[in-house]
């Protein structure tokens, strides 16, 4: 066996479960492994990161040291019943991160059913399995769009007028008025800018047009003003090193939840929700808000969206009667 890609799957002290230490996981090639196999399937490296992330956190959960330990041959339905239930007897896991594990734990069980590891009757009845684990309205930290100037803000007015000040405040511009994804934003190229839009290259490789405010056109452009690129195919947003040096490397989407941490904002995910509830608070239709964040069902667009619950008490008192 060797090791897939570059060597590792980095697991970030914020994204794994609660209570598990900083370790890194290693995905190894090995054609005939079912984790392997599925993690190889997958498009994005986030979407990589995620499953190896989780495949880890299901190891732990049941007992096993490594994610290589858990025999795919022998897991069934009864096994899986077993999980879920232990995972929703445990507090630190809700409704939604159940969904998901089960979710990437029946697509292992895939693989290893069309490498004739189990057979068609174990992994039938392993699909029948549902989690039914409900589900529970999460707070998140939103900026409306005071808070979005106050961050703005914050950030021009640092007293450093150094390269990393431009850059930030061009990053921020885009999570905060283009309401891009942080990986979304570090795949951008130079040549992505246009004047009245962003090109950007969603999950599942998609293509979409984003809206440029031109305040967000005023911030990239500054920032190109002392951009080491001038080739249209090169990252839009490089490394700074200490000192204020840019590097010909494209920053990691953890660097930009990073950032987050750097001016204490709200990860970038909660601030792709924060552009779409204040475009929806503006009046904008939930469907155009749907195609700006590159859903592919209004539904979900329609998760992303705080409605006041001052606003729907004054509905009902307004209209009920």
């Amino acid at each position: 066996m060797t090791r897939f890609a570059k060597e590792l799957f980095e697991i970030r002290h914020d994204l794994v479960a609660a209570n598990s230490m900083y370790k890194k996981t290693v995905i190894y090639k090995d054609v005939k492994c079912p984790i392997y196999n599925y993690i190889l399937s997958l498009n994005s490296e986030a979407s990589k990161e995620t499953a190896a992330r989780v495949l880890k956190a299901v190891a732990k959960h049941i007992g096993r040291d490594s994610i290589y330990d858990i025999n795919w041959q022998n897991f069934n339905a009864t096994a899986l019943n077993t999980l879920i239930n232990s995972f929703k007897s445990n507090e630190n896991y809700s409704p939604k991160t159940i969904t998901l594990y089960i979710a990437i734990v029946k697509q292992v069980v895939e693989h290893a059913y069309l490498l004739g590891k189990m057979s068609a009757l174990q992994r039938d009845a392993i699909k029948m399995v549902k989690p039914k684990t409900g589900s529970r309205n999460k707070e998140y930290n939103l900026l409306d769009h005071h808070g979005v100037e106050s961050l703005l803000g914050m950030i021009s007015k640092k007293t450093c007028e150094n390269a990393s000040k431009i850059r930030d405040y061009a990053i921020f511009s885009v999570l905060l008025r283009c309401g891009l994804r942080r990986q979304e934003i570090v795949n951008l190229k130079i040549g992505d800018v246009g004047d009245k839009a962003l090109r950007v290259i969603g999950k599942g490789n998609k293509e979409r047009k984003v809206a440029l405010h031109p305040v967000v056109l005023e911030a990239i452009n500054t920032w190109l003003d002392i951009h080491l690129y001038s080739n249209k195919d090169e990252p839009l947003f490089v490394r700074i090193l200490k000192g204020g040096h840019l590097q010909k490397k494209t920053m990691s989407a953890d660097a930009i939840f990073k950032l987050c941490c750097k001016y204490e904002a709200p990860p970038p995910h909660s601030l792709r929700r924060s552009y779409a509830t204040n475009l929806y608070n503006r009046g904008v239709p939930i469907k155009k808000i749907s195609l700006l964040l590159g859903h592919n069902q209004v539904s979900t667009t329609e998760l992303y969206v705080r409605v006041n619950d001052e606003d729907l008490y004054q509905e009902v008192i307004d209209n009920l009667l």
